[in-house]
């Protein structure tokens, strides 16, 4: 009895849909990977050669723009308004540390002034954000 050997076919792999996946990971990361929390306000930090960390994993940013202007988020906040978000915070949040992002041009009685309505409503975790 003679046996007939089918010859078996070559296995295919379907290239097309793996590069789909690979494109919507790549979508998926270039668009996530790309948020800041700058707002769209301008600032730039000035230089340590110290790295920095922050203590709390919430911390609160306000940022001191050239001109003495202060800002949460994208909201701007005058002096009064300012005591009075950090009295918020303080009732809601305990004690997170405030992140301050002050211009490099910007005066240092601005970031006193942060400081001190900071630790009048018992704030006392401050940091000042530089690059390195």
């Amino acid at each position: 009895m003679k046996f007939v050997s089918r010859r078996k076919a070559d296995p295919v792999i379907n290239v097309i849909n793996m590069v789909d996946v690979f494109l919507t990971l790549l979508i998926f990361f270039m668009m996530t990977t790309t948020f800041t929390s700058s707002y769209g306000i301008k600032i730039h930090l000035p230089k340590s050669g110290v790295r920095s960390f922050t203590s709390s994993k919430k911390p609160i940013t306000i940022y001191i723009t050239k001109s003495g202007k202060i800002f949460y988020k994208n909201k701007r906040l005058s002096k009064k308004q300012l005591s009075l978000f950090l009295k918020n915070i303080k009732a809601e949040k305990g004690s997170p540390t405030i992140v301050i992002k002050a211009d490099k041009k910007s005066t240092a009685s601005s970031i006193v002034n942060v400081m001190g309505l900071s630790i009048q409503h018992g704030l006392y975790k401050i940091a000042i954000a530089t690059k390195k």
